[in-house]
């Protein structure tokens, strides 16, 4: 049995992805060296079409489990605790979202990005710290090669810098 879900929000995405990118249309790319309004988008669309794709295709190729008619059991205490933790979590990382945007003027894009990636990590589980540290020095890393160097952007130092 195929899943309904996962073949709809398939084909959502590729119809959004697809209407992007005819409406990404409209800007000029130009080259590499120097890049258009429309490169960025372009790459963006191209890239959410593709694993809608693949996301259609794993849908249909993807065998339907036995259990998945069967009904929830009582939940035990512990699993009250996970379901509070599971449903908390999103909404933690909102506030947290929310928070980072308020502090990209004030502390600068780099000090801000690399607490919110090292903050949303923990919260997403990683239980360690070197590696969402690691993760965070990494996106620092691109965005400043990206806009900085490549593009000739500046981002936000904010008042502490």
């Amino acid at each position: 049995m195929i899943s309904r879900k996962e073949i709809t929000s398939s084909l959502v995405f590729i119809l959004f992805g697809v209407g992007y990118l005819v409406y990404n249309t409209q800007y000029p790319l130009d080259t590499l060296n120097n890049p258009g309004p429309g490169l960025f988008p372009l790459i963006v669309g191209g890239l959410l079409t593709l694993l809608a794709i693949y996301q259609w295709i794993e849908a249909f190729q993807k065998p339907r489990g036995k259990d998945d008619h069967k009904k929830e059991k009582l939940p035990s205490i512990k699993g009250i605790f996970q379901k509070w933790k599971d449903e908390t979590g999103p909404l933690l990382l909102m506030v947290v979202f929310a928070i980072y945007l308020f502090l990209i003027p004030w502390a600068g894009f780099f000090a801000s990005n690399f607490l919110f990636v090292v903050i949303s990590s923990r919260l997403l589980g990683s239980r360690d710290w070197k590696r969402p540290v690691s993760l965070a020095i990494g996106i620092n890393l691109f965005c400043y090669l990206l806009f900085e160097i490549w593009l000739k952007l500046s981002l936000p130092r904010g008042v502490l810098v």
